[in-house]
């Protein structure tokens, strides 16, 4: 065969294999758009009916459960929301602020426990008191001394005895419990969680834990949920039952949302698993923004000790390429920040809009003589795996190795980050990741408090400048400008330290049950009160299966 035959028939080979992939990739592009035929979500309208006996959800709540829980079981006079102020009134129908020192709050009326015992305003009283001697750690109320009066039947007066401008940030995390619990189980304040610490009818919040427990550092696997039929809004709950589990192989949970109707209603899912969501006959998409935060912490307590090196920090922050995270890992779903704090913070948006960030770039040289080497131990949960394996791509081309221990539980992270302080973990890490939702909401002490000297959850040397800040933070009013200095001087500080390995802030990104009404909170709560179901959701469905016209995708819902 001639030169010139075999250059024909390589052609018309070429031309045939063209052909054949062409055909190959609209045949499968056909297939990609006819799935993609959206259909009309109708959960919403045809709602079932509220507290059906049958009616029953499953979560999966991977990042601070306690905190969620702590939510939707339990009561105080205020309660974290969704607005600017970050509270609305609770089991309070009303505040006056008389001075910088004293509040004079109104209780509503007819209030009861969950297991029907009348609430007076001594129980109020008790329990304030209580908490003062007993408060939470991860803010500085338990430095705070104040009193508490009765004034009548309906008002108490609570008087700090010096200055605290994040009182009523932590008042929306004191709860009101029975005599009877506090005195036989002594919940005191912790560095996590609350005091929800045995399953029973002991709160004021709309569900009851009817088995199980969540402490942070310690919780069951599975916790049981049901209606609280004495709340004080009938509005709410609108769902009978909720079972929440705390530890799941992230994969085997995007299966069963996707894939196994009735085991899992609602889920935050990684970025890279949306369109397995889009496309699942069951479960349909939920994108909001969000102030929640991904924190990877650095060891400089007992970590590799090149990170003591400063500049070996920085190096790291530069050599990431935000906008190709944010594009490739993120899957657009989030936006750049220039601090580990959320940009979707108001001040923090601000301030990065008005302040410019003078810092020195390290040329490509300088990185690479930095970082070529340098081997780090990763610990995570595997829900943030494709964050790292995003991150990890990046730094290798300089030289970086990630060894990664990886866990399904958030409480094995809290085991070896809250030790990490005094030198007692027991797991070898230099890179830790966490899921830092917004639990004090609308207020970015959620990642300051990280900052702090002594804290069990910082892993910083002793920083007397960034300590000057926060003590000021704590007495400074918001919304003031004053307010927006230190909050500016708390960013700065850190990033210029490189404290943590910056990453874009996030939106929450949720897969939810088709047959699921759900509106989600920037912050770190979700209203489990507020969630409905539709009459062809499978705990209330009469037919066995669910109608194939249902299983069609439902574009995704942003909010």
């Amino acid at each position: 065969m001639s030169l010139v035959q075999d250059i024909v028939l390589f052609k018309i080979f070429k031309l045939i294999s063209f052909i054949l992939i062409l055909t190959i990739y609209l045949e499968a592009s056909s297939h990609i758009v006819k799935e993609f035929e959206f259909r009309e979500d109708i959960s919403s309208k045809n709602i079932a009916s509220k507290l059906h006996p049958k009616s029953h959800i499953n979560i999966f709540l991977p990042s601070i459960p306690y905190s969620y829980i702590a939510k939707a079981t339990n009561a105080g006079l205020i309660r974290s929301y969704d607005n600017e102020k970050g509270w609305v009134y609770d089991l309070a129908k009303s505040h006056k602020r008389v001075d910088d020192f004293t509040y004079i709050f109104e209780l509503r009326e007819n209030l009861k426990f969950q297991n029907g015992d009348v609430f007076t305003i001594d129980d109020a009283i008790y329990n304030l008191n209580f908490f003062k001697k007993n408060p939470f750690l991860y803010t500085n109320i338990n430095k705070i001394d104040f009193d508490v009066f009765k004034v009548d039947e309906r008002h108490l007066k609570i008087v700090l005895k010096q200055k605290y401008e994040m009182f009523l940030t932590d008042l929306a995390r004191v709860y009101f419990y029975t005599k009877e619990y506090i005195q036989y189980y002594n919940p005191v304040g912790g560095e996590t969680g609350t005091a929800n610490k045995v399953a029973g009818e002991f709160g004021m919040g709309p569900y009851i834990i009817k088995s199980g427990y969540a402490l942070g550092d310690k919780q069951t696997n599975k916790i049981e949920l049901i209606a609280n039929p004495y709340y004080w809004n009938y509005n709410y709950p609108k769902i009978k039952n909720i079972t929440v589990y705390t530890q799941l192989d992230i994969n085997k949970a995007i299966e069963d949302i996707t894939k196994n109707e009735g085991k899992l209603d609602l889920m935050p899912i990684p970025f890279n698993k949306k369109l397995e969501v889009i496309l699942s006959p069951y479960s349909k998409l939920i994108v909001s923004k969000s102030t929640d935060n991904f924190v990877l912490f650095f060891n400089l307590i007992n970590g590799n000790k090149k990170l003591l090196n400063k500049e070996v920090r920085v190096a790291l922050n530069q050599a990431l390429n935000q906008e190709n995270l944010l594009n490739f890992v993120y899957k657009n779903e989030g936006k750049v920040s220039p601090f580990t704090t959320s940009i979707n913070y108001k001040v923090v948006e601000e301030i990065a809009n008005e302040y410019i960030i003078n810092e020195k770039k390290l040329s490509q040289n300088q990185i690479n003589k930095l970082l070529n080497g340098l081997e780090l131990e990763i610990f995570t949960q595997d829900r943030f795996l494709f964050l790292l394996k995003g991150i990890e791509y990046q730094l290798k081309k300089y030289g970086v190795k990630f060894n990664y221990k990886i866990t399904t539980s958030e409480k094995d992270i809290y085991k070896q980050l809250l030790n990490t302080n005094k030198n007692k973990n027991t797991q070898k890490w230099d890179i830790l990741v966490w899921g830092d939702d917004d639990w004090y909401y609308q207020n970015p002490w959620t990642v300051f408090f990280i900052y702090e000297n002594n804290s069990v959850w910082s892993t910083i040397p002793k920083d007397e400048k960034m300590q000057e800040y926060i003590q000021k933070y704590f007495i400074t009013k918001q919304n003031s400008q004053e307010f927006k200095e230190v909050v500016k001087n708390i960013l700065f500080q850190a990033r210029k330290e490189a404290y943590t390995l910056r990453v874009p802030s996030l939106n929450k990104v949720i897969a939810v049950n088709k047959e699921l009404i759900y509106k989600p909170y920037q912050g770190g709560i979700i209203p489990l009160w507020e969630i409905e179901i539709s009459k062809n959701h499978w705990s209330v469905r009469e037919e066995k299966n669910y109608p194939n016209d249902l299983k069609k995708a439902i574009k995704p819902k942003r909010f």
